[in-house]
């Protein structure tokens, strides 16, 4: 009896191990994870963290209620959840005042006329600000009222004519390639690539694509290497990757023949251009 009841056994293990497995299909997958935080670490900027996380600039500000200036401190919590913007142009309706800041230099920053501000903020002469202030930006529909010796336009006119231009962005780019090469990787968004890669000679000098700032300079991006991004206008960004040496820094303007950075042995670029945020193939702006 006891020999019938382990050879039962015995069969229903086999036939246990016998049967087929769950199809994969059937298997539940498991739930994507978003990153919705990010911890600014030294030497990042603002550009650099839009850049990793393919977001626009001007949303991730808002988004964090950043003024124009987009500084930043390492250990800063950012949200990643952006939206969208309706207008960009009136998007920042506050400034923060800091160190240095004069009634002027907010004007000139935001393109605002200095009295229109000042009667917006019930300021009187000279105009005198304290660290931390908020400044409206929102002037829409205020009206600036005329004396009749024409004083307030008088004011109006020097004011437009002494604006600051920092930084200042050229009108009419004049592209050019950043390093003599051949292009041995295209631009391809189905494929993952928002770039092109360009082999050229060890050590090779890399030169500005087209006029603009340096808005990020190291290689906190993983799989860029050391990296530079330069603004060139206010929609338009280029990116310099797999160098070697860099040399320049951040807030450090850029022409054309400026030299910013070293190739490695392998004499191997990467380079994109965004546009509002988004890839674009560099090949339809470099002639």
């Amino acid at each position: 009896m006891t020999n019938v009841i382990l050879l039962l056994s015995l069969l229903l293990v086999i036939a246990g191990c016998a049967s087929a497995p769950a199809a994969v299909i059937d298997r539940a997958q498991p739930p994507s994870i978003r990153i919705k935080t990010h911890y600014v670490e030294v030497g990042e900027t603002l550009y650099s963290i839009a850049w990793r996380y393919d977001l626009k600039i001007d949303m991730l500000a808002q988004a964090n209620n950043l003024d124009r200036s987009y500084i930043i401190t390492p250990g800063q919590s950012l949200t990643l959840i952006v939206g969208n913007s309706k207008s960009i142009k009136n998007r920042f309706k506050q400034h923060k005042v800091s160190k240095g800041d004069t009634l002027f230099s907010i004007a000139s920053e935001y393109g605002i006329e200095m009295q229109s501000l000042a009667r917006a903020n019930n300021l009187g002469s000279p105009f005198l600000l304290q660290r931390g202030q908020i400044i409206t930006l929102d002037i829409d529909g205020l009206k600036i009222a005329q004396d009749k010796s024409g004083e307030a336009s008088k004011n109006r006119t020097s004011a437009s004519q002494t604006k600051l231009k920092n930084p200042s962005y050229s009108k009419n780019l004049q592209w050019k390639w950043p390093v003599k090469g051949k292009v041995i990787e295209s631009f391809s968004p189905d494929k993952l690539q928002k770039g092109i890669k360009v082999k050229s000679a060890a050590g090779s000098a890399v030169h500005a694509a087209a006029p603009g700032n340096v808005v990020y300079a190291g290689s906190g991006l993983r799989g860029y290497g050391k990296l530079i991004i330069i603004k060139h206008s206010d929609m338009l960004l280029s990116a310099y990757a797999n160098n070697e040496k860099l040399l320049v820094k951040v807030g450090q303007s850029v022409k054309h023949k400026d030299e910013i950075s070293k190739l490695g042995l392998d004499g191997m670029m990467y380079f994109e251009i965004r546009k509002d945020g988004d890839p674009v193939n560099p090949l339809t702006y470099i002639k």
